[in-house]
């Protein structure tokens, strides 16, 4: 499992379903009464930049999830009357968020937390837990924190509206709380964490084998093939199913019913020429920006496969490659407030 599904079993699990916690005799750690949270999960993509992007999308709701207006008494009336307009051609502003005159463009212009909005939102949760009174709670998951640019002012909504009855989980990937977090140093003490270590090989190689179960076994992994997708994806989930997936259609275009070591070759050189997009592609580009010589920095990082990383050895190879100034790169790299840094890891 990886982490965003460790995150859907939590979802279920807070919802009232005790299937898993049953399968693992895990029992004696729930309420006598079970739970009975509403849950809204909410996956970061590419149009959440900001908290304040992240912030609209948690009040308004998506696809998946009603705005946060509905779970009061008033509902979609209340969620009207933020939004109404007012009608004398002035702006209407609540929660931070301010919206242009009517029959003109709905725009947002303020673009910060402030502490106002913050004890707004306290009263908007307030209000749906004495209109929810008879449930566990309210929990709002943001998976895929870490792909967020702009996390200023969301440590503060959490350690500021975070209650008995109101909680947040946050999915991303970081070595400590503070690192994912970013914002606040002393929300590490509020936050209970779920380490997910990096996924071992066997683990990675069951991913390929339920892969063939789902299609009868019409396509099949040979075992160095097989062993050379777990290799190349170092723990990481993701990276099994994308050469797992990419492999398999290579081996239906061949007509062949077996994945060799070959295909994960033709895969490997198409990745690193950039022919394989994945999530991954534009991190890098954005990391490297028109500079060689980070590009360069970055590759000498990636040929330590340890976790821990010596910068003494890594800037003096560095140097040996007419990098000039390799400590002030790798500035440019870690630092969140550099105009030059790169995005979030």
């Amino acid at each position: 499992m990886g982490k965003s599904s460790v995150a859907l079993q939590l979802k279920r699990i807070a919802e009232g379903d005790d299937r898993l916690v049953k399968m693992l005799y895990l029992q004696k750690f729930l309420p006598k009464k079970g739970f009975d949270f509403i849950v809204h999960y909410y996956k970061s993509d590419t149009f959440i930049k900001t908290t304040v992007d992240l912030f609209k999308r948690i009040l308004f709701g998506d696809d998946k999830n009603p705005s946060l207006f509905t779970l009061t008494k008033a509902g979609d009336r209340r969620l009207d009357e933020f939004k109404r307009v007012v009608s004398l051609g002035g702006e209407f502003g609540a929660f931070g968020l301010k919206l242009a005159p009517a029959g003109q463009e709905e725009k947002t212009y303020k673009q910060y937390i402030s502490d106002d909005l913050i004890q707004q939102f306290r009263h908007l949760l307030g209000t749906i837990q004495k209109d929810n009174n008879n449930r566990s709670g309210l929990l709002l998951i943001v998976d895929e924190f870490d792909r967020i640019a702009d996390k200023d002012g969301f440590a503060s909504i959490v350690k500021a509206c975070s209650s008995d009855f109101v909680k947040f989980g946050v999915v991303g990937i970081a070595t400590t709380v503070t690192e994912l977090i970013r914002d606040h140093s002393s929300i590490g003490r509020q936050i209970d964490t779920v380490p997910v270590p990096l996924m071992p090989k066997e683990e990675l190689s069951q991913i390929l084998r339920r892969a063939e179960f789902i299609v009868d076994e019409a396509i099949t992994f040979e075992s160095d093939a097989s062993q050379a997708i777990a290799q190349r994806s170092e723990g990481f989930p993701f990276f099994t199913h994308l050469m797992g997936r990419e492999a398999m259609l290579l081996a239906f275009e061949r007509e062949s019913p077996k994945v060799t070591s070959g295909d994960i070759e033709v895969l490997s050189a198409r990745i690193s020429d950039g022919f394989l997009r994945c999530i991954y592609e534009d991190m890098y580009h954005a990391a490297v920006k028109n500079s060689p010589q980070r590009e360069l920095l970055l590759k000498i990082f990636a040929e330590h496969h340890q976790d821990e990383i010596g910068t003494e050895e890594v800037y003096a190879l560095a140097r040996e490659m007419d990098v000039t100034n390799p400590s002030q790169l790798m500035k440019q790299f870690t630092t969140p407030d550099s105009p030059d840094a790169a995005p979030s890891w």
